[in-house]
């Protein structure tokens, strides 16, 4: 499943449009006030347009959504993201009947954005030795955040 989050507008508003590879599952829109919110879309070209056409709206992929990295194995799936300092990581068991809500989350804060980028660095690197593979790899963009102040009572 591919997710990007994007926000934008006036008053700011965060969008997701999400890729689902299933053919049984179907596409959909959620809407709040008239304003697109959330679009599940089972073709990957119909995907890469509506994220093109959020961008040209103005919108703009959040951080989350930039360093969100999918890794898998035949029933494992592990997701990591970086949110300020925080890791965020959320994994599972994949079974027939499994959806990406499944499974368990857990973040982690971290003193300053350093210490947060290596240990993201740090866990994706741990699950490609562990023989997860990357689904759907992409570039990823770490924003420079060095100057953040620190957390009291982070890692």
């Amino acid at each position: 499943m591919l997710v990007r989050e994007l926000t934008g507008g006036d008053p700011p508003l965060t969008c997701k449009v999400i890729f689902v590879d299933e053919p049984l599952r179907f596409g959909h829109r959620v809407t709040d006030g008239g304003r697109l919110v959330e679009h599940v879309l089972t073709r990957r070209e119909d995907f890469e347009r509506a994220v093109a056409e959020q961008a040209a709206a103005g919108f703009a992929e959040t951080e989350r959504s930039l360093t969100r990295r999918v890794l898998a194995t035949a029933d494992q799936f592990w997701i990591g993201t970086l949110d300020g300092n925080a890791v965020c990581v959320h994994s599972g068991g994949i079974r027939p009947d499994w959806n990406e809500a499944m499974g368990q989350k857990r973040s982690r804060l971290y003193r300053d954005r350093r210490r947060a980028v290596a240990a993201y660095h740090r866990a994706v690197a741990g699950k490609l030795a562990e023989g997860y593979v990357e689904q759907y790899a992409r570039e990823v963009a770490i924003p420079d955040g060095a100057g953040e102040p620190g957390t009291k009572g982070a890692r």
